[in-house]
């Protein structure tokens, strides 16, 4: 754990519960690719850079969930280093109590106010500055954040950030987290086409092969599909509807998983009103959703 791990001529990555990437892009300067969940690893990653000679010149966030941007405050503290992400991120890291309010759908309760979910707030260039480094291509994979990408280096490593989970963390979470349904599925496809040496993602090992992780998660999706559709040919509101998923699931209620998974299934449910398989009544003031 924290290692520096060579993964080809020009990258790298520490190894943590959730990867920072590195790029050389010379014998000195480098940019990172997501920053860790909080300051302690955020020292963690200066260290690590000083020991090697290398001078960060740049953070730049896959997307905008606190576990990947809760070291960019420090570092750029620190180093005075840029900071790049997407468009519609920007908001988010310059001011991330926008991240568990849209998780949460209103103001948040103090049990959610933690690294977790709030990062600390940091400057931001969008990518297509022309600060950022051109020799890096960036793709849109948004799906499981609004504003997710993937950037592939001049040495054709793709990072990739949240866009698969593992075996043991579907097994462990049963429903993770995504915001857009059917963006996401269109990611994973495109990912899987992808022509890339190497694919590191945040917690994940590096793999050359992507297709059989995407395929696990895609089967995932329609296995959560299924479920939400069999359930709903018996009427029933958001509440009941979640209660019996956390059963499926052998899962714990607490505020942070209400959110969490709260705001995932709800995002199934859009899914599929919007593509006709699913809809809603009203009766005595409840929304009842079923099955078409």
């Amino acid at each position: 754990m924290y290692e520096l791990i060579k993964v080809s001529d020009k990258c790298y990555f520490i190894e943590s519960p959730s990867k920072v990437g590195i790029y050389k892009q010379n014998e000195n300067d480098v940019y990172l690719i997501d920053s860790g969940a909080d300051k302690n690893f955020a020292k963690r990653v200066l260290r690590i850079c000083d020991e090697n000679g290398f001078t960060i010149k740049g953070i730049i966030n896959t997307h905008a969930h606190a576990d990947h941007i809760g070291g960019n405050a420090y570092i750029q503290q620190k180093t005075g280093c840029d900071i790049f992400c997407s468009t519609i991120d920007r908001p988010f890291l310059e001011h991330p109590i926008i991240n568990p309010l849209h998780i949460y759908g209103g103001y948040i309760p103090i049990e959610m106010r933690h690294k977790f979910f709030l990062a600390e707030s940091s400057k931001t260039k969008d990518i297509s500055s022309p600060d950022f480094p051109s020799e890096l291509k960036t793709y849109d994979i948004s799906g499981h954040s609004l504003g997710m990408i993937a950037i592939v280096t001049d040495d054709n490593v793709a990072f990739v950030g949240d866009i698969v989970c593992r075996q043991e963390i579907i097994d462990k979470y049963g429903i993770t987290y995504l915001l857009d349904i059917k963006k996401h599925l269109e990611s994973l496809s495109f990912v899987e086409n992808m022509h890339a040496d190497k694919f590191v993602m945040s917690h994940v090992d590096t793999v050359s092969d992507i297709k059989p992780l995407i395929q696990l998660n895609r089967e995932k999706i329609y296995e959560i599909i299924d479920r939400i559709t069999t359930h709903l040919k018996t009427p029933m509101t958001f509440e009941n509807l979640l209660s019996k998923l956390f059963y499926d699931y052998n899962l714990s209620m607490n505020i942070a998983q209400h959110s969490l998974v709260g705001s995932t299934v709800r995002s199934y449910l859009s899914y599929l009103k919007n593509e006709g398989a699913i809809d809603y009544i009203t009766d005595d003031n409840f929304i009842l959703w079923k099955t078409v």
